[in-house]
């Protein structure tokens, strides 16, 4: 009678079993990692289906810097001209070193006024008046600035008056009797200068008048004259520019209010 053959026991058959339902719960926890992977690309798709536009732009965005900062990483051969982050100083080559530095000796900067500056009538009168007279040479803008400054200094130096640079009335004034004597034919100062001896000493105490007035004009610096008591036109146009100072009539001669006025303001001085 053949032997039978032992049946299994519960210890040879308790593996198999441990085996088995290992093998089930790495299986149902893939399937359920899988089961959350694909519902949050669903939920994804979903936020970006209901916003494309956002997320358009931001992907065109992503690509665009990529492609910016690819080509100025990798593909540029040498450094950019402007570049927005400097790492590392970029020595200029001599020869454009060179050619810089001769171009800004070739072209100086021009000289002109400070446009920050509000525009006055009396600087612009001043700067068309020193123009006419070849003292100034930048742009007429009334503005003050060392082009103006230039001018009217070389005005008053020129005319030994007080170098201030200052664009006053009283400037203003001296410039315009500057030109009407510039104005003057040479030829007839001596029979202007003549006929003032006649007609002064005709009117017996009008030269005296004269002298005193004239000595003021010097004391005010209006004009640069000669007490002589010569009634030419420097002197006609001295009296002229202190009449239009000082709002009295213009009329170019001598006359007690001219005098009194002056010797007010000695005065006060």
């Amino acid at each position: 009678m053949p032997a039978r053959k032992p049946a299994p026991s519960a210890k040879t058959r308790k593996p198999a079993s441990r085996r088995n339902r290992s093998s089930g719960l790495a299986g149902r926890a893939a399937l359920a990692l899988a089961r959350a992977s694909l519902t949050g690309l669903a939920a994804g798709a979903r936020i970006v289906a209901a916003r494309p536009a956002l997320f358009g732009g931001i992907a065109v965005f992503s690509i665009s810097a990529g492609l910016v900062a690819d080509n100025a990483l990798n593909r540029q051969a040498g450094p950019h001209r402007h570049p927005m982050l400097v790492t590392r100083d970029v020595e200029t080559p001599p020869a454009l070193a060179a050619t810089r530095t001769a171009q800004a000796a070739a072209e100086p900067a021009p000289i002109g006024n400070d446009p920050r500056i509000i525009a006055f009538a009396l600087v612009r009168d001043v700067q068309t008046l020193l123009a006419e007279q070849g003292y100034y040479e930048a742009e007429v803008d009334g503005r003050a600035g060392q082009a103006t400054d230039l001018a009217i200094r070389a005005f008053q130096r020129e005319r030994g008056l007080r170098v201030d640079g200052m664009a006053t009335p009283l400037l203003l004034a001296q410039i315009r009797a500057a030109g009407q004597v510039e104005d003057i034919d040479p030829t007839q100062v001596a029979s202007l200068e003549t006929a003032g001896v006649a007609s002064d000493a005709s009117s017996g105490s009008g030269s005296d008048m004269v002298r005193q007035i004239q000595a003021g004009l010097a004391d005010a610096k209006v004009a640069d004259l000669q007490a002589d008591g010569i009634l030419g036109e420097r002197t006609k146009a001295a009296i002229r520019t202190f009449q239009a100072l000082e709002s009295l009539d213009v009329t170019g001669e001598p006359s007690q209010e001219v005098l009194d006025r002056l010797r007010a303001l000695a005065a006060d001085d």
